[in-house]
């Protein structure tokens, strides 16, 4: 009996393994790679303000230092006008400036500011600055003159009264529009405050690929030390 032809081993899988090679090559085409872009987190926009408070009431101390030299009743009665130079002049060496564009807590969360498309960036920041320093500043001094002077407790139909109501009601109406705008942020993590939301002014990372978290070595180490300090002084009269 004369034997039938054996094909080829190498032959047999190699239909076999083209076809598996095309699937592998289809599915590494769906599951490609992405590059991950971080997203803006809410919490480093609120810490970049608390950033930025605290580097305010550690110039705050030295400034007061060096006015009370001159006349100690001087601080007490220009408190407002020290916080709001020191605000600004913050503001303008930092956000202030066409390089940075940024404060120098939201520096350190590698936060800065974007316009939306927009190209005078600068333009806006600086009426953020103007808005959100010296408009706080405006109405406090408005405030604080009207209740002075009881335009509360002016006649019904005088005019005094009259600005105190639709002041009172411009304020409420604000408070109201700010709390909507922060749960508008808590949502959305755009515009935490209304004068952002306004202006278009949006908190992105300056460089994406960049971590942006803060090292709290130092902090650390205060924080032991004090404590530290803390159980020395208990101790000592034991």
């Amino acid at each position: 009996m004369s034997e039938l032809p054996q094909a080829d081993p190498q032959q047999r899988w190699k239909p076999a393994w083209a076809a598996s090679e095309a699937r592998i090559r289809e599915n590494a085409g769906h599951t490609a790679v992405r590059t991950a872009v971080p997203r803006n987190s809410r919490v480093s926009k609120l810490d970049a303000d608390l950033l930025d408070d605290e580097l305010t009431d550690m110039l705050r101390e030295p400034v007061s230092k060096a006015m009370s030299l001159l006349r100690p009743q001087l601080v007490d009665r220009h408190r407002l006008e020290i916080d709001t130079a020191i605000k600004a002049v913050l503001f303008w060496l930092s956000a202030g400036s066409a390089s940075r564009r940024a404060t120098y807590g939201q520096s350190l969360q590698n936060l800065k500011y974007d316009s939306s498309g927009h190209h005078d960036v600068l333009r806006r920041l600086r009426m953020f600055g103007a808005l959100s320093i010296g408009g706080a500043y405006g109405w406090s001094k408005l405030t604080s003159y009207m209740a002075a002077n009881g335009w509360a407790d002016a006649p019904q139909n005088s005019v005094k009264r009259k600005i105190w109501r639709v002041l009172d009601r411009l304020e409420r109406m604000t408070r109201v529009a700010t709390l909507l705008n922060f749960l508008a942020f808590v949502a959305t993590g755009q515009y935490k405050t209304l004068v952002e939301r306004v202006l278009g002014l949006r908190l992105v990372f300056a460089r994406p690929q960049v971590s942006h978290s803060v090292s709290f070595e130092f902090l650390n180490r205060q924080l032991v030390w004090h404590a530290f300090t803390e159980f020395v002084m208990f101790a000592l009269p034991l």
